[in-house]
């Protein structure tokens, strides 16, 4: 894919100067959020971005002469030296959010003196690190405070770091944009604490890039630490009600200062509540809910002479993120980036297991592959499974119960796929363009699951469409669970395939 169809021309307006031709530029975690905004914008202004990748079973997206990509982890030194030879200048865009709370900050710690020490070894001229914005004090959330560690140990070498903090960003996809429209989509009623009542200043994804690629090509030879913000500063109260009259939603707050519990446990217990009907994971919004305890603003604008523009208002960000959804123009998104447990699963077709099971279903449709293939394609998030609806629902409901992703992420695009995508608890694995579509599971289970839509031209013209469910069961539990299964499979996947029928050979509407 071209980084042009991709790129949302943040920086078009942006007054600093691109550093002079043939500079290398580094940006890890480049499968993410901020990183897959940030690219586009990077080759579009002339520069050669090798893209950092940990998980080798996932293809980049983007394609073009001035991207090379490479995989390495920063918890390998030995990998990180090819990554940074040659390279002038380094994103370090890497966090480890998924991971449980006793892991995040030690991994996170560990991977950023790797970074510093083989950067400072390569010969790095600089380092920009994307960061969380907070007061350092008692009351800073552990990922606050891992944040501000990762950067501290960034600094600790001889590379000059500029350390942007950021506190709530809001772009189509972000988790933080997702977890307050989440929250006011499905909340009447909203828990409150008189500690959450500080302040905070969001701040769009357009700005945060357009920091990003200024403080890189800033003449003057800068480092430290640097806050960004948007242009309103307002309590986390003030800006759920902003935005929730922006959606047309009338929300209340209700005090649970009186319950005698600790305000961690508090924050868990309401992320595991969230949890049933929002597709950020528990660990994240746990994160992001122990974070509004502590004001996130701006102490000072000393970025704002570095790299002069004026940043968008909140209600202007909201309004233009969901002007990108209506549009489907959701270039990126914080689930692009699979579960921790299934970073690095390997494909269906390396696999190599005498426990493989498989379970086909087949019809032949008197219709085209590509009108077949455009109802595949379509399928998953508010488009729905077609068939069992119960039952797809109940598995969406048990995978959440047990800590997983459910149904709830949708998808990214209600029409269009690419490889990586998700829909719902399944990842695009491979798609072949009115062949082939694969999808693999990132349900909780005891066992690798992939379910297969493959479409065939028969001799007599018409289409034959196979639809395959592949599982690796674990010992012992992951039979007895497809067995259990088996009893469902059928009665779905012919209903999946009975609807492709009809639908695909439905007269044609005349409006």
């Amino acid at each position: 894919m071209d980084p042009e169809t991709v790129n949302y021309h943040y920086c078009d307006g942006l007054k600093t100067i691109p550093l002079p031709p043939g500079k290398v530029v580094l940006v890890t975690g480049a499968n993410g959020y901020v990183a897959r905004r940030l690219i586009p914008e990077l080759v579009a202004r002339g520069y050669f971005v090798r893209c950092m990748l940990r998980n080798r079973h996932s293809p980049f997206l983007l394609k073009h002469p001035n991207i090379e990509v490479i995989y390495a982890d920063c918890l390998s030194k030995a990998e990180l030296v090819p990554a940074l030879e040659k390279v002038k200048v380094a994103y370090y865009l890497i966090h480890s959010m998924r991971l449980k709370k006793d892991k995040f900050s030690d991994t996170d710690r560990k991977a950023a003196e790797n970074f510093a020490e083989v950067a400072e070894s390569c010969g790095v001229d600089k380092i920009i690190y994307l960061g969380g914005l907070g007061e350092a004090n008692a009351s800073l959330s552990p990922h606050l405070r891992s944040r501000m560690e990762v950067g501290a140990t960034l600094s600790s070498r001889g590379v000059p770091v500029i350390r942007l903090r950021a506190a709530i960003i809001i772009g189509a996809g972000s988790a933080s944009y997702e977890l307050l429209k989440s929250l006011i989509l499905h909340n009447r009623w909203i828990p409150f604490l008189e500690e959450f009542n500080s302040k905070c200043q969001p701040i769009a994804i357009r700005d945060v890039i357009k920091y990003l690629v200024g403080a890189m090509e800033t003449k003057e030879p800068i480092s430290g630490v640097f806050p960004i913000g948007g242009k309103d500063v307002f309590s986390y109260k003030e800006m759920i009600l902003r935005f929730a009259k922006i959606l047309e939603k009338n929300v209340q707050f209700f005090d649970v200062s009186s319950v005698p519990l600790p305000i961690t446990t508090l924050c868990r217990i309401y992320a595991y509540w969230l949890h049933f009907f929002i597709s950020v994971p528990v660990n994240i919004i746990s994160l992001l809910l122990d974070s509004l305890k502590t004001n996130v603003i701006c102490w000072n604008q000393e970025i704002r002479k570095i790299v002069p523009f004026e940043p968008l208002g909140f209600e202007d960000a909201v309004e233009r993120a969901l002007k990108r959804e209506d549009n489907s123009q959701v270039h990126s998104h914080w689930a692009d980036v699979p579960p921790e447990k299934m970073h690095n699963l390997m494909p269906l077709h390396k696999f190599e297991s005498s426990d493989f099971v498989a379970e086909k279903h087949h019809i032949d449709i008197p219709a085209s592959a590509e009108k077949v293939f455009q109802l595949i394609a379509r399928i998953g998030g508010e488009n729905g499974w077609y068939h069992g609806i119960f039952l797809w629902r109940l598995r969406g409901i048990i995978d959440r119960f047990l800590g997983g992703v459910g149904l709830q992420r949708g998808r990214r695009d209600p029409d269009n796929l690419r490889v990586g995508d998700f829909i719902d608890f399944w990842r695009v694995e491979r798609i072949e363009i009115n062949k082939e579509l694969l999808l693999r599971a990132e349900m909780i289970s005891p066992g690798f699951s992939w379910l297969q839509f493959q479409l065939n031209l028969e001799d007599d013209g018409n289409t034959r469409l196979t639809l395959t469910a592949h599982f690796i069961p674990y010992p012992f539990w992951g039979k007895i669970y497809w067995k259990i299964l088996s009893k469902f499979h059928t009665y779905i996947f012919k209903g999946m395939l009975d609807y492709f029928y009809r639908e695909a050979t439905a007269p044609k509407q005349i409006p």
